[in-house]
């Protein structure tokens, strides 16, 4: 079973607006008032000749005591909100077909009342609510629909070939230059327009019109394109007394990530991330953005993420406020291998290194991460759960070098231009070749981090080879190739 709701003249009902006045609305103040044309006109002013599409010059000429007022779109939100919330309190399958118009699917509740005394309690409802509605009730959503615009104000049609023949056209098409064309056919009710051979329809009007005249004959099955309020994930908390150590804070984190998972659950969403916010008294802020190692709603895992996070803050004042948001995600649906070598606990691993990271310090814990730079060991420590950059390529040739870390001091004799002995590790080492120099330098842009090499190869007596690295006017031994 469908129940359409109907609020007939939307826009004047918005206006809160006596239909038995002779009022007109209308479309916009940002035009002129004789250029403008009516949205809608109360009953009284159609009685007189006054019709929706009329300038306002054509229908005070019609109604000289009309008075003329222009549509408040706030307004009317809020009226369709109420509409909404009101359907809402009967199921939560409910569908916004247009404003001032909405559709009940009542199929999944048990009605015991008859269909006809169903309506008649919905009806007493929205007069408690300040709303003029018209209710049909039917086994099609469509039916339901033409169902309220003949309904007084309750109407239950389970066969709406006769009831529906006398409606106007005005109800089911909403598209001017159609209606007009309709008209000039001399057709101008839904019985009329059911008359005509369906295959002339189809050639002469299309899709549209063919949609049309199944919709005057009743509708079709479908399904609602039901209406799903935005679910917030989000709890804050402003606190009457302060906080000043871990376990009432985890206490406290702990009710609302309860009623946050409950809430994941019902969407069929899981956590991917946590946004926590703390404000102390002096008024400073901590926020958090902890990603989740394996996106879960499991209360108790995100519990650990949280206070693994917080057992390294330190803070100069008690907590005040506390905000938690939880940033949903999907849940990924997949088996694993029968060799799949990855983390048999992903969260449990995040939660040691975040263990870890609050004894050692923040950005200690991680990955190293090559950075584009041609300096030696130029290198990030990054969160391990984050993506891995692209690697970086060089092209290299030779024999591998064996890097000292860190590099060994050395002092260079020199013939002329080039090296001729190495003084290393207390030993001297006469060298048989050297070749260089290569100048490498970086970052020149930043004082601090600004570097220039002088790198040597040089081979000394016993067969080593050795890479050779002056910086700052001080030599140095990098490491040996081999």
């Amino acid at each position: 079973m469908f129940a359409a709701w109907w609020l007939p003249r939307f826009v004047l009902q918005a206006l809160r607006v006596l239909t038995r006045d002779r009022v007109a609305v209308l479309e916009s103040q940002a035009m002129k008032a004789e250029d403008a044309r009516l949205l809608c006109a109360s009953e009284n002013a159609e009685r007189e000749g006054v019709q929706a599409g009329m300038t306002a010059s054509q229908a005070q000429a019609r109604c000289p005591r009309l008075r003329l007022l222009y549509r408040d779109e706030k307004a009317e939100q809020e009226l369709q909100r109420r509409l909404l919330h009101a359907a809402e309190s009967w199921t939560p399958d409910y569908e916004a077909t247009q404003p001032g118009l909405c559709v009940l699917d009542l199929s999944r509740r048990r009605m015991n009342e008859p269909w006809h005394d169903l309506g008649v309690l919905m009806h007493r409802e929205s007069s408690a609510l300040a709303m003029e509605m018209r209710i049909g009730l039917a086994d099609k959503a469509d039916l339901a629909v033409l169902a309220a615009h003949v309904a007084e104000p309750v109407r239950v049609i389970r066969d709406g070939k006769e009831a529906l023949r006398e409606l106007p056209m005005t109800v089911l098409c909403r598209n001017p230059e159609l209606l007009q064309l309709l008209h000039l056919w001399g057709v101008r009710t839904l019985g009329q327009f059911n008359a005509l051979p369906r295959a002339e329809i189809a050639r002469r009007l299309g899709a549209e019109g063919l949609a049309l005249h199944d919709l005057a004959r009743g509708g079709k099955e479908r399904l609602l394109r039901l209406v799903r309020p935005v679910c917030l994930f989000r709890e804050e908390r402003e606190l009457e007394a302060p906080i000043e150590c871990l376990e009432p804070l985890m206490h406290l984190l702990h009710g609302m990530l309860g009623r946050l998972c409950a809430r994941l659950a019902e969407a069929w969403r899981v956590a991917g991330r946590l946004m926590l916010g703390l404000r102390f008294e002096d008024r400073s802020m901590h926020e958090r953005d902890l990603r989740v190692a394996e996106p879960t709603r499991d209360e108790a895992v995100l519990g650990r993420v949280l206070e693994a996070a917080l057992e390294g803050v330190k803070a100069s004042a008690p907590i005040i406020f506390v905000s938690l948001e939880i940033v949903p995600v999907r849940a990924a649906a997949s088996q694993a291998g029968l060799f799949d070598q990855g983390l048999r606990d992903p969260n449990r691993f995040a939660e040691t290194l975040s263990a870890l990271e609050a004894l050692l310090g923040k950005g200690r814990v991680g990955r190293a991460e090559l950075l584009p730079s041609r300096r030696v060991d130029a290198f990030r420590v990054v969160n391990f759960l984050d993506t891995p950059a692209p690697s970086i390529e060089h092209t290299a040739g030779g024999p591998p070098l064996q890097r000292f870390r860190p590099p060994r001091p050395a002092r260079l004799v020199w013939q002329g231009w080039r090296p001729v002995a190495l003084h290393l590790d207390r030993e001297t080492k006469p060298l048989i070749s050297a070749s260089g120099p290569w100048f490498l330098s970086g970052e020149w842009w930043d004082t601090q981090q600004a570097w220039q090499h002088e790198i040597w190869d040089a081979a000394t007596d016993d067969g080593a080879l050795y890479r050779l690295v002056r910086e700052h006017e001080v030599w140095r031994v990098e490491g040996r190739y081999g």
